[in-house]
């Protein structure tokens, strides 16, 4: 739901700020930052007796492969734009959540908005050449602790379905919710890879209104520019 009605945004425009936005996100590649801080070695080549291998696990599996961060330079009224990335209610100033925000940027730069999250599901899920769902669902739960306690609750969640559709005179309905808890307990990977990409799409749609409220404050106090 978009807050501040005005002027419908045209695509390019919502585009456009996207772009903007990107300009302000610093993206650097995990494994450089584990060198520089010294918990990889620096060359393949040489060999680098100074590195700490003990700091490496937390890095390796857990962090996104990229590490996405404002730059301190970037304005105030990206603060807002960014507001559920750094703090939904439940997670703070998550890795992950920046990553999804640098990937949902860029897909809504390149193809148009994404209310529902469904670019940057498909993106992540049937990337031909980087399977990305399969290589970080692992490494996103054992970011933060709290995903792990919202996991299973879902799993638990998934159980009082069961039981609650089990004697239901509807029969689609047992049906659904008894293959969706055998998917919870026989497959549970693709459980966590669901997961995964719900956050990544909550995340962009979240950015999606914030950059559609943006624009839309911006044409309606310069409607003079608008052609």
């Amino acid at each position: 739901m978009v807050m501040d009605q005005g002027p419908k945004p045209k695509f390019e425009d919502l585009q456009a700020m996207a772009k903007t936005l990107i300009h302000w996100l610093d993206v650097a590649e995990t494994a450089d930052l584990m060198k520089e801080i010294g918990i990889l070695p620096r060359s393949k080549e040489k060999i680098d007796k100074n590195y700490d291998r003990r700091a490496q696990a937390f890095a390796k599996h857990a962090l996104p492969a990229q590490v996405v961060r404002l730059k301190a330079e970037s304005p105030m009224g990206s603060l807002h734009i960014f507001s559920e990335i750094y703090d939904n209610g439940f997670l703070r100033a998550d890795p992950w959540r920046w990553w999804f925000a640098w990937i949902a940027l860029e897909l809504i730069a390149k193809t148009g908005p994404d209310p529902t999250g469904s670019h940057i599901k498909t993106f992540l899920k049937d990337s031909e050449t980087h399977p990305l769902t399969d290589e970080s669902a692992a490494r996103w739960l054992a970011c933060n602790p709290l995903r792990v306690r919202y996991w299973n609750r879902g799993i638990e969640r998934d159980f009082v379905l069961a039981q609650t559709h089990h004697a239901s005179t509807t029969a689609n309905a047992a049906v659904k919710a008894e293959r969706h808890l055998a998917l919870a307990l026989k497959k549970p990977i693709e459980v966590l890879k669901d997961a995964l990409l719900e956050e990544a799409a909550e995340v962009s749609g979240a950015l999606t209104m914030r950059i559609d409220e943006r624009v839309r404050r911006n044409l309606k106090s310069q409607p003079a520019t608008r052609t």
